[in-house]
């Protein structure tokens, strides 16, 4: 009702919500309606044109005109996306119904750029599938504005669809290096979304179909899950199982569940309502939708929403045939995620998949997805991702090579550079020192594996070029379209053979792998005190998560004691004060925790009134004193050496117990499980609002992968995720034994515990010393 009374409001008062900018290909024609946002999270709401003025007859009746409301599909998979620097391509894949394919359809893009940005030199290409259907100029810098254009019949296609944004920006004045950081695009998710004239193609009708339900205005995916029984003690099993199910079949970056008992208010765009229970649950709630089952049990769509929106509803003439019923749905897409062995899902939120390096492998710049290119502007990046096993470990020794096919022309002045980052890390720089130009071929560029991580790594190659011509900036300097820099396809990405043994805690592990749950059949324990709505959806989207790192479905087991849980791998969810005491002593969080901890209320930080200081203010007071040189001494090792105190020592510093901060919300902690074989992992706040909060908040992509360490933490107040710090570790060998991979192992070891490697060669010189003299002294020829 909300909405409708929207409706009428803005068409009664003729004020336009959206300052709209239309652009049209030269192949469409007509003017587009323009449209204002939904103020409750449904979608773009079409705006009715002024109807034609007549005369007005005491006789005639105007016969009502049945009003066709489109169906928006938001295709941006996350809640903010920003083009940063001169040149780059976002891409991804969009899941469509044949219905959707096959419809005709518009696209809209709403964005903003930076005032430093030319908008005669600058602009976007968007493409479908490698079919370009607009290359706008970029010309928006003081306000948002959105571009609609036709997409061309034939160009969607069913199933996965790739969506590819190119751009090109250059700066209005400067020519500096430093200025292409003043360059930048935002593109608004709220308002990029495909448009389809047939409302009936938002039906789902088929379980393969959850793949497109797509993403919400801010980029998320939600099932709504309905569960009169959720309380119920066997509910918890088959539910969570469930979660994990349309986890792996969406395959989206960004999903969210959340669970009631009665039909939710609202849907919206992006959301999945899932019915599940008994035909005397769900009768209430969806009347005469409801499939009569009999004695069998029925998984299927029906169309019950006002909007004409899609339920899936699960029904069973009992709980116990409701798992099989789940497993009947899972199955497939655990099969499904299960057969990408070789590599990562990662192409709804980036161009392709990511390959699995196991050990020593070659890849080309083809296979990664970055094609031969040159290049006119200053400042020249191209990124790709490799997947690493749960078992990585070569922090701490070894390089990885670039074996570049590139080149550079003759106005590049020496002094350039070529730099790679890895997970935003810089890891080698590579200098430009001859003039004239030249053509790499094969030139290995070399960097640590020091920031490289289990699970999807992200690698930038930058090239940061000077000339001439950009430090005289004449006017029009940066509309110079001559390449002054080419990098080739057949460039070589080399990974080296590494050690593989798994270490425990490593929460980085976890979240980039499902490790160490991903790797037993077994049912995992799942402690939870209590069923509810939300602890199940703080659950559901944590095992999710799970789920779509290990690339498979993980069995849990709800359990409600600690007695329950076994030695073994186990996973303890709730608030602080509800958490057993061994599951705080395994993971090494202070039993305190659970009186000052809870001293947080409504999931705010409580803080006290404090001078307003900082240790920097205390460090420029405090100048002398004899412990100032060691600081000073290890801040010179760090900078030249990469050495710091923390490097000298002869074994790892065991873990002491950890007390969450008041200004802390959550946490997420890990220790090895009593067995020594597995890994306990709790996730805990001082409340469960707080606990909900936090979950939601982690769930993003870019913050999960952020989870690492032995503890992470999440500020509410601040957004802050932050890590503590892995000391002693469990090792766990899961691949079968070999001498080689005892020696990597064993190399990544001493170089970590260089004290220890020292002392190590100590003894070993002083034996090798000793049996030399022994061998001498019986086989040596000595003088009479």
């Amino acid at each position: 009702m909300k909405r409708i009374l929207l409706f009428l409001a803005f068409i009664l008062a003729g004020i336009p919500v959206v300052s709209a900018q239309t652009t049209t290909p030269p192949a469409s024609s007509g003017t587009v309606a323009p449209f204002d946002m939904g103020s409750d999270g449904s979608g773009p709401l079409p705006r009715a044109p002024s109807a034609p003025s007549t005369p007005s007859s005491p006789a005639a009746t105007p016969e009502p005109v049945a009003e066709t409301v489109p169906f928006f599909r938001y295709i941006v998979p996350a809640d903010q996306m920003r083009l940063e620097g001169e040149n780059g391509e976002r891409a991804w894949s969009v899941y469509l119904t044949e219905a959707q394919a096959k419809s005709a359809s518009q696209f809209n893009i709403g964005y903003q750029n930076s005032i430093f940005v030319a908008p005669e030199y600058s602009n976007l290409s968007i493409a479908f599938n490698n079919v370009e259907i607009a290359a706008p100029p970029l010309d928006s810098s003081e306000r948002q504005s959105d571009l609609r254009f036709e997409v061309p019949a034939g160009v969607l296609k069913p199933g996965y669809n790739q969506f590819s944004i190119k751009y090109k920006l250059r700066h209005r004045t400067d020519c500096d290096l430093d200025s292409t950081y003043d360059l930048w695009t935002d593109i608004d998710p709220e308002r990029t979304f495909l448009i389809f004239g047939d409302a009936a193609t938002a039906e789902l009708s088929s379980i393969g179909d959850i793949r497109a339900v797509g993403v919400d205005a801010i980029g998320r995916t939600r099932f709504h899950i309905v569960a009169p029984g959720l309380a119920d003690t066997i509910a918890g099993d088959p539910l969570l199982e469930l979660a994990q199910g349309l986890a792996l079949l969406s395959d989206m970056p960004n999903t969210y569940f959340t669970y009631s008992t009665s039909e939710p208010v609202k849907f919206a765009s992006g959301v999945l309502p899932v019915y599940v229970g008994t035909p005397d649950e769900l009768r209430p709630l969806l009347g005469d939708a409801l499939p009569d089952i009999g004695t069998a049990q029925s998984a299927r769509f029906i169309g019950t929403n006002a909007l004409g929106q899609s339920v899936l509803v699960l029904v069973a003439p009992s709980w116990q045939r409701i798992g099989p019923l789940i497993d009947g749905i899972t199955e497939p897409a655990a099969r499904s995620a299960a057969m990408k062995d070789e590599a990562y899902s990662t192409h709804s939120w980036r161009k392709q998949d990511t390959q699995l390096l196991t050990g020593h492998k070659t890849l080309t710049f083809e296979q990664l997805g970055i094609p031969t290119q040159e290049f006119s502007g200053r400042v020249f990046r191209a990124e790709f991702t490799i997947g690493l096993p749960a078992d990585f470990y070569a922090d701490a020794y070894g390089e990885a090579r670039l074996m570049l096919d590139a080149a550079y022309g003759p106005i590049v002045l020496p002094g350039s550079r070529l730099h790679v980052f890895v997970n935003d890390q810089l890891a080698a720089t590579w200098p430009i020192s001859t003039v004239n130009g030249a053509v790499l071929r094969r030139t290995p560029v070399r960097f640590t594996m020091r920031h490289m991580k289990p699970g999807v790594n992200k690698i930038v190659l930058e090239a940061a070029l000077l000339t001439k011509e950009d430090a005289a900036c004449l006017p029009g300097a940066t509309a110079d379209d001559t390449p002054r820099f080419a990098v080739f396809d057949t460039t070589e990405f080399v990974m080296p053979n590494f050690g593989r043994v798994a270490q425990v805690p490593d929460l980085w592990a976890t979240s980039g792998t499902g490790f160490p749950y991903s790797r037993d059949k077994a049912r995992i324990p799942l402690y939870i005190d209590t069923l509810s709505a939300d602890t199940l959806s703080s659950a559901s989207d944590f095992v999710a998560k799970l789920a779509n790192a290990a690339r498979e479905q993980i069995p849990v087991d709800v359990v409600h004691s600690v007695e329950d849980v076994g030695e073994g791998d186990a996973i303890f969810l709730g608030s602080i004060g509800q958490l057993p005491t061994q599951a705080l002593r395994q993971t090494q969080i202070s039993q305190t925790s659970r009186s000052v901890w809870t001293q947080q209320v409504g999931g705010e930080a409580n803080y006290n009134e404090a001078p307003e200081t900082t240790i920097e203010q205390w460090d420029e007071q405090v100048t002398a004193g004899w412990y100032n040189w060691i600081f000073e001494v290890e801040k010179y090792l760090k900078r030249n050496y990469d050495l710091s105190f923390e490097t000298l020592r002869f074994l790892p510093r065991p873990d002491s117990d950890y007390l969450p901060p008041n200004s802390i919300s959550m946490i997420i902690a890990q220790e090895p499980s009593p067995n020594s074989d597995g890994a306990w992992t709790m996730i805990s706040a001082p409340s469960q609002e707080n606990l909900s909060n936090g979950m939601a908040a982690l769930m993003k992509r870019q913050h999960w992968d952020a989870v690492q360490g032995r503890v992470t933490t999440y500020n509410r107040n601040t957004g802050v995720i932050d890590n503590v710090g892995i000391g002693a570790t469990d090792f766990i060998f899961d691949t079968p034994f070999s001498i080689s991979n005892i020696r990597l192992v064993l190399t990544n070891w001493f170089s970590t515990n260089t004290m220890s490697f020292s002392l190590a060669l100590v003894i070993f010189s002083v034996l090798l010393g000793i049996a030399t003299k022994a061998m001498l002294t019986r086989y040596g020829r000595y003088e009479d």
